[in-house]
This record gives structure tokens, sequence and C-alpha cells, in this order.
């Protein structure tokens, strides 16, 4: 038969002695654990960065591709109606335009740097 005591122990008194071999260990291995979690934190985000930076670069290239191909229809759309042909037509065909008449066209003799007063007098005396 085995007898067992219980004794009761009160540690409540008792002041833990600090080590500081002990407490600087423990600060080193933190700080080491903190720095490596950074670097990976700082590569992680490295590498997100130019993967969207991949994406916005593909984006801009087809958006210039697209204002570029926008650019060339405008283009064309520019010298088909700006060209004398199409609006000879459409002055004889909407407005009712024709040929000047021998006669209604006066050619006036003004210095090319007269004043604005000498070109308004020109006007006014060469009209009937």
């Amino acid at each position: 038969m085995d007898v067992y005591f219980i004794q009761q122990i009160d540690n409540s008194r008792v002041i833990r002695v600090a080590d500081p071999r002990r407490r600087r260990e423990q600060q080193v291995y933190v700080g080491a654990v903190v720095m490596l979690f950074l670097l990976l934190f700082g590569y992680a985000w490295q590498r997100y960065a130019m993967v969207e930076l991949g994406y916005k670069i593909e984006a801009a290239r087809q958006q210039q591709a697209q204002l570029e191909q926008w650019n060339e229809g405008l283009e064309l759309q520019r010298a088909s109606l700006g060209s004398p042909e199409r609006i000879y037509s459409l002055a004889q065909a909407r407005l009712g335009m024709q040929n000047a008449q021998p006669g209604q066209v006066l050619a006036l003799d003004i210095a090319p740097l007269a004043g604005a007063s000498a070109t308004r007098s020109a006007m006014l005396t060469t009209n009937p």
C-alpha cells in the first residue's frame, strides 16, 4: 500500500531572478525574426508591385495602339473632309455657289504692312 501526502506549497513570496544572458538571447531572437519577416514582406511587396506595373504597362500599350488606330482614322477623315473637290461639290450642291464670272473679282493693291485703316479704306473705295 502506497501512501501519498499532499503538501501545500506557497510560491507567492518567491522572486524570480532575471537572467541577463537569457534576456539578451530572447531579444536577439525576436529581432532576427522581425528582420526576417520584414525582408520576406519587402520581397513579396516588390514582386506584387512588379506584377501590377506589368499589367499597367500592358494596358497602356493596348490603349496606345487603340489611340493610334483612332488617330489614323481621324487623319483619313480629315483628309477626305478637307479635299478641295469635296468642298467645291458641296458648295455647288448645297449652297448653290457658282464659279466667279469675269469682272466679279477685283484685285486690290494694298501694301503688305499697311495698317488696318488703309485696308478698310481700300475696301470701301473698291466695293460699289
